[in-house]
C-alpha cells in the first residue's frame, strides 16, 4: 500500500462520503475479458458524473495526487500479476446515457457498451455505427484509442467528447482536438472521457440490419468465441496484417502457460483456464521477437498492459 493509499485511507475514515462504490486491494481478474491479473490498490466506481467530480476535488483538496488508471470493461485491458498499487476508476454502465440530437447525431455516456450504441442507432435509423458491433468494450476506451475495424474508425463518426480532468473540471474536445491516428488519441490516462457525440447518417433499419449481420458474420467465422480474449492484441503494422506476420513465424495455436494464440484469429489470445496475466505478456513478448527476427518488423501490442512488473 503506497503513501497516496494509506493518506486517503486516513481521510475516508473521517469525512468521505460518496454514492458510489470504494474498494480496496479489490481484485480485478473476474471483471478483466482475459480473466487473469492482480488487485488495484484502491478502486472507485462512480455513481455519475457529478460523484466523480466530487470524488477528484476531494483528492485535490485534501492534497493527494496519486497516479490514477481509468477503466470500462477492461476488455483490451492486461493488468499484471502484482496488480496496480495506485488507483483505479472504473466507469460503470451507469454512464450510459444517450439524447437523439439533429442531423443523425447520438450524445451518449461513455459506459455503454459499443454493441449497445448500435442498436440505438438501428431504432432511430442512423447508418454509419454498425462497425462498433464488431468492438469489445465501451464507448470510452473506444473513442480514447479510435477503435475501429472493417475499414471503419471512431474518428469517422466522432463530432466531440466531453472530458474530466483530474482536478473535476470538464474539456469539450471538437474532432480535430482529439489528435486521433491509429489506435490512438490526445486521451491521456488521467483524464475521464463522460460522454460523446457521434454523427451519422440516415439509412432504413434493413440497410443497418444487413450490415450489422453481415459483422456479426464475418466475427463469427474468423474470431474465438466463448473464451477469456481481449481481442486484437497488436495493432497492424503499415506492412501487412499482425496475424499474418504472426501464422508466417509458425506460431499458430502456441501456448505459453495458460496463455494460448487463438488458432482461430492469430492476433487474438485466450486464457487456455489458468493463464497469469505473465502467461500473456511473455508470449506477446516471444511473438515481438519472432516477428523482428524473421521480418524486421516489429510489433506495437494494442492492448494496453498497466501494472507492476
Amino acid at each position: 500500500m503506497n503513501k497516496s493509499i494509506d493518506e486517503f485511507k486516513s481521510l475516508i475514515d473521517e469525512e468521505f462520503i460518496t454514492k458510489g462504490k470504494l474498494f480496496y486491494n479489490k481484485s480485478l481478474k473476474n471483471i478483466s475479458w482475459f480473466k487473469a491479473g492482480g488487485r488495484a490498490g484502491v478502486l472507485y466506481i462512480p455513481s455519475d458524473q457529478y460523484d466523480l467530480s466530487w470524488f477528484f476535488g476531494m483528492l485535490e483538496s485534501a492534497g493527494i495526487h496519486p497516479k490514477i488508471n481509468v477503466f470500462g470493461r477492461l476488455s483490451n485491458v492486461l493488468i499484471r500479476d502484482k496488480g496496480l498499487s495506485s488507483f483505479a476508476i472504473l466507469i460503470p454502465p451507469s454512464f450510459s446515457k444517450f439524447n437523439i440530437l439533429e442531423n443523425n447525431t447520438i450524445e451518449v455516456g461513455s459506459g455503454m457498451l459499443d454493441k449497445d450504441f448500435t442498436k440505438i442507432a438501428l431504432e432511430n435509423e442512423i447508418g454509419g455505427m454498425e462497425f462498433l458491433s464488431g468492438i469489445p468494450g465501451n464507448l470510452g476506451g473506444a473513442i480514447a484509442m479510435n477503435a475501429g475495424c472493417y475499414g471503419m474508425e471512431i474518428k469517422d463518426i466522432f463530432v466531440e467528447a466531453k472530458v474530466m480532468n483530474k482536478d473535476g473540471s470538464i474539456t469539450i474536445l471538437k474532432n480535430d482536438q482529439m489528435h486521433f491516428s491509429y489506435r490512438n488519441s490526445i486521451i491521456k490516462n488521467d483524464q475521464i472521457i463522460i460522454s460523446g457525440i457521434f454523427r451519422g447518417n440516415k439509412k432504413s433499419k434493413k440497410k443497418i440490419m444487413e450490415k450489422l449481420k453481415e459483422i456479426e458474420l464475418k466475427k463469427k467465422n474468423t474470431q474465438p468465441s466463448g473464451v477469456a480474449t481481449g481481442g486484437s492484441t497488436f495493432k497492424n503494422p503499415k506492412e501487412a496484417k499482425a496475424w499474418e506476420l504472426i501464422k508466417s513465424v509458425g506460431l499458430s495455436g502456441f501456448q505459453l502457460g495458460g496463455a494460448m494464440i487463438s488458432p482461430e484469429h492469430n492476433n487474438f489470445f485466450i486464457n487456455t483456464g489458468n493463464a497469469t496475466a505473465n502467461d500473456f505478456e511473455d508470449l506477446g513478448n516471444l511473438v515481438i521477437e519472432k516477428v523482428k527476427d524473421k521480418h524486421g518488423i516489429t510489433l506495437e501490442w494494442e492492448i494496453r498492459i498497466v501494472g507492476d512488473s
